[in-house]
């Protein structure tokens, strides 16, 4: 097993992308702290994670409460004593044009994409500095490379992730741990499901028509599914990515080609 008895946190981990990770890193013989507001979802996702053969905890985390993100860092590190890997996974989609994005839409955006997995990983960071060891990854999104319109505060959110990422892939580099993120494109998540109603909306198409132009400016002319990210996670969580750090890989179709 390539993470056999290590100890992972994954945010957003009760659906989608953030489930697949935990699951398939508990397949791979790590215990897995589950986080997410929804707590039944969280619960849900920790009981397959034990059925696994593996131990995991269900945490209640909100990333606009900064007292909540400390929380949830304390309690998995009184659950485990440690965290060899964490996966900031958790965030919001949003939608707005500049001339009239109201401030609270910008903050909450920021709050959640950015800020909140800096103070996650601040919290966390330093027992990994104490071990000399540790993996770190960031679930960003091919707006963290490109801007679209009428989606400034998550491009803006997302590029500041990306940034954030490689600086201090730089600063840990020699430390033993590494620091990376993966960039999902159109996945098929409730998080795409809803984003297709507004699109749907804007431009007076229906969800179908709507789902159907999207897919057809991806080269593979299909949707990436959830599962799709987990192996890779699990690549960069083990030793056998030792020397991948500060890197930001694309896992979108071919939609964004570099």
């Amino acid at each position: 097993m390539k993470l056999a008895d290590r100890v992972a946190l994954v945010t957003g981990g009760g659906r989608g992308i953030g489930r697949e990770i935990a699951l398939a890193f508990a397949r791979e013989g790590a215990d897995v702290a589950v986080a997410a507001r929804t707590m039944a979802q969280v619960e849900a996702v920790a009981g397959e994670v034990r059925a696994l053969g593996r131990r995991s905890l269900a945490v209640r985390l909100d990333l606009t409460d900064r007292s909540s993100i400390r929380e949830a860092a304390r309690e998995v590190m009184e659950e485990f004593g440690r965290v060899d890997i964490l996966v900031n996974n958790a965030g919001v989609l949003s939608k707005g044009g500049v001339a009239d994005l109201d401030e609270s839409t910008w903050d909450t955006t920021l709050a959640i994409n950015l800020t909140g997995p800096f103070l996650m990983t601040q919290a966390l960071l330093g027992q990994m500095l104490e071990r000399g060891k540790g993996r770190i990854i960031n679930i960003n999104s091919t707006s963290g490379k490109i801007g679209l319109p009428y989606r400034s505060a998550y491009a803006a959110s997302k590029h500041g992730a990306l940034g954030f990422m490689k600086s201090l892939a730089n600063e840990v580099a020699e430390k033993g741990i590494t620091v990376n993120a993966i960039c999902p494109g159109l996945v098929e998540t409730e998080m795409w499901d809803s984003s297709v109603k507004n699109f749907a909306a804007e431009m007076g198409n229906t969800p179908e028509e709507t789902r159907e132009m999207f897919r057809q400016r991806i080269p593979v002319k299909r949707y990436t599914e959830a599962w799709e990210f987990a192996p890779l996670a699990v690549y960069l969580a083990s030793d056998d990515s030792l020397s991948v750090t500060g890197q930001a890989i694309q896992l979108d179709g071919g939609f964004l080609q570099s």
